[in-house]
């Protein structure tokens, strides 16, 4: 369930309390660059992405080898799985946004950004009534699909990135299909939308609060930092289970 997946991310944050004040305090930078510069300096942004990603794989790679609390992680490691993370990220967000931009473009509606239609839900309500519904459903539908197949699939690659593999693994498709086999589809759809459903949870919380001032700022920092663990931590658990599913085949062979 959503819940037991946040309260574990909880858990996890506030094991070392110390540090997680720390990261803390980064996100809270990031989101002040973010809202001060970063629609004017796109570096700023990219600067911003590696280090998420850089230390979202590392906390995958502590899930998966049983830890159980944030991670520390050196310079080196962060923009070496930093830069892995883009590549893949870059890679997996193009085909998103090709597909999305061929829906908008066939039902006549703008891109869209599944987080900001949640936080601005007013807008997505208005947007219903201005068009057809029928196309509307269809469009969000479509749309949906294309997000959650999307990233469906890039998280076993920031996965296998995590575990040690080479940037080429990641994009070994046949060897994602066959983690998703072992792991069982249903099983890893199930898991992967427990997730989802809790980054939705946080991002609505986020929207409540955002025009608080001060206040939204803060619990914007809040949910982004737990959404960032519920994703990154969850795909370690996902693989974890994976390797110890593969560990068992093995133990039985021999």
């Amino acid at each position: 369930m959503p819940n037991a997946m946040l309260k574990g991310s909880v858990r996890y944050c506030t094991k070392n309390k110390l540090f997680c004040l720390f990261v803390l305090a980064q996100f809270f930078i990031f989101e002040c660059l973010l809202n001060e510069v970063g629609g004017i300096m796109k570096s700023t942004s990219l600067i911003v992405l590696l280090v998420v990603l850089g230390y979202g794989l590392k906390v995958t790679q502590d899930v998966i080898n049983g830890g159980t609390g944030l991670p520390k992680i050196k310079l080196k490691e962060l923009v070496n799985f930093g830069l892995k993370g883009i590549v893949v990220y870059t890679f997996y967000l193009t085909i998103q946004a090709s597909a999305l931009g061929l829906i908008s473009l066939l039902f006549k509606f703008p891109e869209f950004d599944l987080e900001e239609m949640i936080i601005n839900l007013h807008e997505t309500i208005a947007l219903f009534f201005e068009h057809d519904p029928i196309s509307f459903i269809l469009f969000v539908i479509l749309g949906l699909l294309i997000v959650y197949g999307t990233i469906f699939f890039m998280e076993i690659a920031l996965a296998i990135l995590a575990d040690g593999g080479k940037l080429k693994e990641a994009f070994d498709f046949p060897r994602i299909k066959d983690t998703v086999d072992i792991i069982g589809w249903k099983e890893y759809a199930a898991d992967y939308t427990k997730i989802v459903a809790s980054v939705v949870i946080l991002v609505l919380i986020n929207g409540y609060f955002a025009p608080y001032g001060w206040i939204g700022i803060i619990m914007g920092v809040i949910t982004d930092m737990l959404a960032f663990v519920v994703e990154y931590r969850g795909i370690g658990n996902i693989y974890r289970e994976y390797k110890n599913s593969v560990s068992k085949k093995e133990k039985e062979l021999e």
